[in-house]
């Protein structure tokens, strides 16, 4: 699967979208691919997870009898597509969207061809309490939830339904890490390595081809309904997209720290959020006028990035991806945010 050849033959200074395209052609390949290539051959081929396969968990053991078929994703949806498998139901797409987003639809489309299911049959609201009911209505073999921010509560109830895939004790809650552990339990171990490798590859050759950005400064926050929260807390998985990216973090953020409430901006600490670019991510929870009032503020207004061109509002849907990466979803915002980046740098530096 890790076919980079595509991505060595593009000009030294690639463009976003080509650099993630092509990444995103190869994280795929194998999810629905009908060709005969070494790529689709390599990563279509399962059977390397044993069966019986039993994970422990923080919250308990869970045994999995043989590979699944129906899958319930509780927060794990971008991994279950990105290796090629249709779950029967899952969360809604981050923001809590009503339907897939574009490269979410694509990757289902081209796991139809070698997924026993070929539709999502229940789409589930992430802000609600868990309809056990319904889950247990799909009749899952397993349930993935390694994602899940409230699974202590759950798990016991959800155990009874069917196996639960959660992260090994001891390990921590990243995106890489998360990917690696559905990838077991659905049979995929292969190509959960070369989806975790295209990713890397990714932000690699972004970060090669712009060098400047590890000279910048850049902080990131996201308005919620009810709070401002800062996310460029170092080595937290909110601020892993851009650190990989070379960016540092501003020079207040020792004031912030990892958990509510030292994640909370308050009014008065708006002059905190200042570094040489300004990243603001919307949450799609917002009332009208709420993204409106904060950007018009005055607070606002009088930072320098913002007064210097170099404040970036992130595309809609953007705003809860970043901080929750993920295989697609990372390459998804590579693309939409890596040419914003290369525009405004030059304006900071």
């Amino acid at each position: 699967m890790r076919s980079f050849s595509l991505l060595r033959r593009l000009p030294v200074r690639r463009t976003a979208a080509a650099l993630t395209a092509s990444i995103l052609l190869v994280a795929l390949a194998g999810c629905g691919s009908n060709d005969d290539s070494p790529t689709s051959e390599s990563t279509q081929t399962a059977g390397t997870t044993e069966y019986p396969l039993t994970l422990e968990t923080p919250y308990g053991s869970t045994t999995l009898e043989d590979a699944p078929e129906r899958v319930v994703a509780i927060g794990d949806l971008d991994d279950a597509l990105a290796l090629g498998v249709i779950p029967v139901g899952s969360f809604k797409p981050a923001g809590d969207a009503d339907e897939l987003y574009d490269y979410e639809q694509d990757a289902l489309d081209k796991a139809k061809s070698t997924s026993p299911v070929k539709t999502i049959d229940k789409l589930f609201d992430p802000y609600a309490d868990l309809d056990f009911e319904a889950i247990a209505a799909l009749d899952p073999d397993v349930i993935l939830a390694a994602g899940y921010w409230d699974l202590k509560k759950s798990y016991d109830t959800l155990s009874e339904i069917a196996p639960v895939v959660a992260l090994p004790k001891g390990t921590d809650s990243t995106w890489e890490n998360r990917h690696k552990v559905v990838a077991q339990a659905l049979d995929r171990e292969e190509q959960g390595k070369d989806n975790i490798a295209a990713v890397e590859e990714a932000f690699a050759s972004a970060r090669e081809d712009n060098p400047e950005f590890a000279d910048l400064t850049l902080n990131y926050a996201v308005v919620y309904p009810t709070q401002v929260t800062y996310m460029s807390v170092p080595d937290t998985e909110a601020s892993w997209f851009f650190t990989q990216l070379g960016f540092q973090p501003g020079p207040e953020h020792g004031k912030f720290g990892k958990e509510y409430p030292k994640d909370v901006v308050s009014e008065e600490q708006t002059s905190l959020l200042d570094a040489d670019i300004v990243v603001i991510g919307y949450h799609s929870l917002l009332e009208d006028g709420q993204r409106e009032k904060f950007e018009k503020s005055s607070l606002f207004q009088s930072l320098p990035a913002v007064k210097n061109g170099t404040y970036i509002p992130l595309p809609k849907g953007h705003d809860s991806s970043i901080p929750q990466a993920g295989v697609l979803s990372s390459l998804d915002d590579l693309n939409a945010v890596l040419p914003l980046l290369e525009e405004t740098a030059p304006k900071a530096s």
